[in-house]
């Protein structure tokens, strides 16, 4: 649901007619002359394209009348439910019941309508790109999700691209998972969403038009929402985004009510069905440029600010019980396992690129102000093994070679890693082949504060260390220098 900005046109309850006179409801099958002229009332929360890149809804309508020469003439219900949280799911219901004919829900509307088989669609941090978004509507598994609909009221008849949604926060992005705890966070009426901001440590509030308000009146502290319609609305209460975690995407279903399709003519159900599939496929082939958009909102003072690898590991950790649900889940477990599969094909998420001043660039603190007491990290032998797509996990793309089996040793305030290739000897281990150490140095720093001072040249690393039972955790790091470091925690063996 979006607002749409002052400076453009505010929408009410309205319906726009293409090619045909207002005050009709309902598809009538055929007219008076015998032909296969209808009028078909579709609904949307908002507009038809209320970001700009909704390509696929659009393709919808415009083809409708298209295909059809004409024939099949479109009354559109704007802004339905009045910007109600539930709205979307209102209009599944509305098309399952026949009150009207179409629409194009995304998936997260269906659970809150009690159609609960396209939850996996949203599994959290799963689908993080467009180019794995347009192989999820194309792929053999989107065919299976549109086939669970077939015992409801609602036809589904394509799968569209829709944007990517993001964590937007006021005052502090949310980055890693100490950023979420106690966070109260708008989600959308989605089951999928709200037991995701649970497992990252925050309070799901599911609000519709009024969220910035509740971000003004403080009551709030940031929302799911996507770049190019961030741009549309009228408030800038959410101007820190986090730049390179995708929550999940916004995926439209082209749908269609059951019973009114029933009482369409082959000829007319053959129209919808033709108009939807060039829909989906223009929403696949159309060009998803954020950057652009990103970079405008830049000078009205959003910022674009990435998590660490280590942040964004972190927050993957803390989601896995939400996937090991939907994998359990009779409805959802196949169809996950179909996407997660696309979603390996296609590893790195969607990062808006921004002029450097839009983003941050780390917080690396001057060389004079290491401490110089010897750090009370605990003296042992650390080993973590990181895989590629452990590193493809944490948002890299392993072009510095940080997968390997990295071996740290602590001794009397001193460093040193070792590391062993997994695979391929020029793929890991930053490349370097050799039994010797990597790196090392001297330990400094006070508490749960550590750094890594090394010999030579090379940048000194600050981090935050914790200890529970074997397990060693680095987190905060200061610096993309050691990356290995936070990305899955070590594990004492010696």
């Amino acid at each position: 649901m979006n607002v749409v900005r002052k400076r453009g046109v505010s929408y009410g309850i309205i319906a726009i007619m293409l090619m045909a006179p207002l005050g009709c409801s309902g598809a009538k099958a055929v007219d008076k002359a015998g032909g296969d002229s209808a009028v078909l009332t579709l609904a949307t929360i908002d507009d038809v394209n209320n970001n700009g890149q909704s390509f696929g809804p659009q393709a919808f309508v415009d083809n409708l009348r298209t295909v059809s020469g004409g024939k099949l003439k479109v009354e559109i219900k704007l802004n339905y439910g009045a910007g109600d949280a539930k709205a979307e799911s209102a209009i599944v219901k509305a098309i399952a019941a026949g009150e009207i004919d179409g629409g194009w829900p995304s998936t997260r509307a269906f659970a809150g309508a009690g159609l609960t088989s396209l939850k996996a669609v949203e599994a959290p941090m799963t689908i993080t790109s467009y180019a794995a978004e347009r192989q999820l509507v194309t792929a053999p598994v989107a065919k299976t999700l549109l086939a669970s609909l077939d015992s409801t009221g609602v036809v589904g008849l394509g799968l569209a691209v829709g944007p990517l949604r993001r964590p937007f926060a006021a005052k502090k992005p949310l980055l890693g998972p100490a950023d979420w705890t106690s966070t109260r966070f708008r989600t959308y009426n989605s089951p999928v969403q709200e037991e995701a901001i649970r497992a990252l440590g925050g309070t799901p509030v599911n609000f519709g038009i009024e969220w910035g308000g509740e971000i003004k009146a403080g009551r709030l502290r940031g929302a799911e929402f996507d770049v190019p319609q961030y741009a549309k609305t009228d408030t800038a209460v959410a101007p820190q985004v986090t730049a390179n975690v995708v929550l999940w995407p916004k995926v439209f279903v082209l749908s269609f009510s059951r019973q009114r399709f029933e009482a369409l003519t082959e000829q007319q159900r053959s129209w919808v069905r033709d108009a939807a599939e060039r829909a989906a496929k223009t929403s696949v082939e159309a060009g998803y440029e954020e950057s652009t958009i990103a970079s405008d909102l830049c000078s009205d003072g959003v910022r674009f600010i990435s998590a660490t690898p280590g942040e964004v590991a972190g927050l993957r950790r803390k989601l896995q019980p939400v996937l090991d649900r939907l994998a359990a889940d009779p409805k959802s477990g196949p169809m996950l396992k179909e996407i997660q599969a696309i979603a390996t094909a296609n590893p790195l998420a969607d990062v808006p690129n921004v002029p450097a001043a839009c983003r941050q660039t780390g917080q690396e603190a001057p060389v004079t102000k290491i401490p110089q007491e010897v750090s009370a990290l605990p003296n042992g032998v650390y080993r973590v093994e990181l895989t590629t797509q452990d590193v493809q996990a944490a948002g890299l793309d392993n072009t510095d070679r940080t997968s390997g089996t990295w071996t740290m040793t602590v001794r009397n305030g001193t460093w040193e890693v070792r590391c062993r290739p997994i695979d391929d000897p020029e793929d890991d281990c930053g490349g370097t082949i050799t039994d010797g150490p990597l790196a090392g140095g001297d330990l400094r720093g006070t508490g749960h504060e550590v750094w890594f001072v090394p010999k030579g040249k090379d940048q000194p690393v600050r981090a935050t260390w914790a200890i529970a039972g074997n397990t060693l955790t680095f987190s905060d790091l200061s610096s993309t220098y050691g990356s290995e470091m936070d990305i899955e925690p070590y594990q004492k063996i010696g």
